[in-house]
């Protein structure tokens, strides 16, 4: 393990470094000092081989490096990176961006991209983010230290060790319920009509599972589920999601991909392997006519009836760039005239005689 795996202290802002690697002295001189000003430690190179030299041996906690590059490209400094210094996030620069690149690039394993001309204000929130994720992932590695440390030592201190694993356990819940909200961030950084979207979908389908009686487990699991639903909107066009007015028939095929781009995403993560049917059938409908598959009634799990439910209620009650949000009593009553039609009849009963609506949420 070489140092970059051994960090002891949360990351701050002031003592992060971060490597800019383009072949294009203007670009890195841009990054440079928008980053420097921001109190960021900087290390500029040029070329992708000088990177791979000096990742290994110094402390770096985030990498940028432009995808196409002589030589040694960006893609070859990713997979370096993930191979021996897989804490570090890779943001990947490009200049083109569509569905297949993005994929591609999250798929290899980057954290996040940046499309050129880089905005100072989206380069800002997703260094910072990395920043923050790689914090996580360190204290992450740490707790499980600990906790083999604690199995360790476990024989000859059962009932004090097993007090410490428990509560080693529940901070790690906690770390990984950090890590996927900040996934989900990822997204609605780059929407803002998205923004607290996961958040609320989340805590009004796990209130949903409590009254359905599910044990705690299950219910944190539909909770990642409802967190990461949208991760595959990270690779659908901005401007398709910002658009003010009605979709093409071509928009709205390349928006009915994003649940098959995020289970494709999640599925690589053997973590999130069973909440894969909660994002790629987030869309589905009880009658059949939903998308990607057109399954309906009964073979649509329950997680998922829940999930499809919550996630209309609070598109419906929230601003969008093409309409406002709608009243409440509006929203209710359309869910009651697609009883039967686009969501299970018993879980909009339960959503709307329990009156799981009125949950509070914290955005």
């Amino acid at each position: 393990m070489n140092s970059n795996e051994n960090k002891t202290d949360s990351v701050s802002i002031e003592s992060a470094t971060i490597v800019v690697i383009d072949d294009d002295s203007r670009i890195r001189k841009v990054l440079t000092l928008q980053l420097e000003k921001a109190g960021y430690n900087i290390i500029s190179l040029d070329n992708g081989k000088q990177a791979m030299e000096l990742i290994g041996p110094l402390d770096v906690d985030v990498v940028i490096t432009d995808i196409r590059m002589p030589n040694v490209t960006g893609e070859q400094v990713l997979k370096y990176v993930k191979t021996h210094s897989p804490t570090i996030p890779v943001i990947m620069l490009t200049g083109v961006v569509d569905v297949e690149t993005a994929v591609n690039i999250m798929k290899s394993g980057a954290y996040d991209y940046l499309v050129k001309p880089v905005k100072r204000e989206e380069l800002m929130v997703t260094v910072h983010r990395a920043v923050q994720y790689r914090d996580i992932v360190m204290r992450n590695i740490r707790l499980q230290e600990e906790n083999i440390k604690y199995q360790r030592d476990l024989e000859h201190k059962v009932r004090e060790r097993t007090r410490e694993l428990a509560r080693a356990l529940a901070h790690l819940r906690e770390v990984h319920m950090d890590t996927v909200k900040i996934l989900a961030s990822a997204i609605e950084e780059k929407d803002p009509y998205m923004r607290g979207h996961s958040n609320r979908v989340r805590i009004l389908s796990s209130e949903m599972a409590r009254r359905l009686e599910y044990k705690e487990m299950e219910i944190e699991r539909i909770e990642y589920g409802a967190l990461l639903h949208d991760i595959g909107k990270i690779a659908i066009d901005q401007r398709i999601l910002d658009k003010p007015g009605p979709l093409t028939e071509e928009e709205h095929k390349i928006i009915q991909e994003h649940p098959i781009i995020g289970e494709r995403i999640i599925s690589r993560v053997s973590f999130f392997a069973d909440i894969a049917p909660m994002v790629r059938w987030h869309h589905e409908r009880w009658d059949g006519l939903g998308y990607p598959d057109g399954i309906k009634g009964e073979n649509i799990p329950v997680p998922v009836k829940i999930l499809n439910l919550i996630d209309a209620f609070d598109a419906m009650t929230s601003d969008r760039p093409y309409r406002k949000a709608l009243p409440i009593e509006r929203v209710l009553n359309i869910i009651n005239e697609e009883r039967g039609k686009q969501f299970c009849p018993e879980i909009v009963d339960l959503f709307i005689n329990e009156e799981v609506y009125k949950t509070p949420v914290i955005d």
